[in-house]
């Protein structure tokens, strides 16, 4: 009769209840992903509104995650930028409907041309960072296969 004693590995992970399943940032990043591409097409749109709404969905979306992984920390601090950006593009653009175009032509064309030049300038920065993001999955998906082209290719001959 062997006498077996069960080892319990505890780590501060464990002591914390860090323990995520895998994936489960995976999951996080890619609806987060999603959001700020709505995000970010409705702030070239000029939809304030709309952009604010989806940007607090992208927050919400990371906000669970791990917060000490790059990759997480990449795409919370877009989301949060994003956020900032559409309170403040949105601010503006109420204020300049309160503004009387008779009286302070000048202040209004101002607060229009600020809230749609934040507007445009992070939408697009916000469409570049997605798009890279979008090209390196593709070289990763176009890398593994042409690993495998080689391989089969190896076997042939």
């Amino acid at each position: 009769m062997s006498s077996k004693v069960p080892t319990l590995t505890i780590n501060s992970k464990t002591l914390l209840g860090e323990t995520t399943p895998d994936g489960f940032n995976r999951t996080k990043r890619k609806y987060a992903r999603l959001f700020l591409w709505l995000t970010s097409l409705l702030l070239l749109t000029s939809h304030p509104l709309l952009s604010l709404v989806t940007s607090t969905c992208a927050v919400y979306t990371m906000h669970g995650g791990t917060w000490f992984s790059h990759k997480n920390f990449k795409w919370m601090s877009a989301s949060i930028i994003s956020f900032c950006i559409s309170l403040y593009s949105l601010t503006l653009s109420v204020e300049s409907d309160f503004v009387d175009e008779e009286r302070a032509y000048e202040l209004k064309a101002v607060l229009e041309m600020k809230h749609r030049a934040a507007e445009m300038i992070w939408g697009g920065i916000l469409l570049l960072c997605l798009g890279l993001t979008v090209k390196e999955q593709i070289d990763g998906v176009v890398a593994k296969s042409s690993g495998m082209v080689v391989e089969k290719n190896k076997k042939q001959t």
